[in-house]
């Protein structure tokens, strides 16, 4: 279950810092203009495209037991609104499992739009260096003061604990 809500999340993220796939040699290639013609109407395409489904899914839940939910929440009568079904394993009402979907996707849409708005604004899209490894950068220094640590203990003839060989 968790992992709906994490790909869903996971993917919002990878809008946000430019991880996804893409497959653009063609956009590259093409003169500044056109290029940012296409790469608008990629952008504006993915947000609608998960504008929509977060609308469905919306939909989705709240036909599915979210609707039974809140009003029981809000003390209202529920008169015959079935309750939804639960999941077998967790017995979670399947409205809080299927919710991931309308959430991410809003959040995928907002993404698009606000990567869109940035490159509008700027002409720059996010980049991810695949060679790059986050919190390794503070990192570095130690790494290679051990490396000269252990050179030098080698050069004298020591071990680890300093002491001869």
């Amino acid at each position: 279950i968790m992992f709906v809500w994490m790909a869903k999340f996971g993917a919002a993220y990878g809008v946000r810092t430019g991880i996804h796939v893409g497959v653009d040699v063609l956009i590259n290639r093409l003169p500044s203009g056109p290029r940012g013609v296409f790469v608008m109407l990629g952008l504006l395409a993915g947000a609608l495209f998960t504008g929509t489904v977060a609308v469905l899914g919306a939909r989705l839940v709240w036909e599915n037991g979210m609707h039974w939910a809140v009003l029981t929440w809000l003390h209202r009568p529920t008169g015959d609104i079935p309750e939804g079904p639960t999941t077998p394993d967790l017995e979670w009402r399947t409205w809080v499992v299927y919710a991931a979907i309308p959430l991410g996707s809003s959040l995928m849409c907002f993404r698009f739009l606000q990567v869109a708005r940035t490159f509008l604004r700027t002409g720059d899209l996010p980049r991810h260096d695949h060679g790059h490894v986050e919190g390794l950068d503070s990192e570095l220094p130690l790494v290679g003061e051990a490396l000269q640590a252990g050179e030098a203990m080698a050069r004298d003839g020591r071990r680890d604990e300093g002491e001869p060989r």
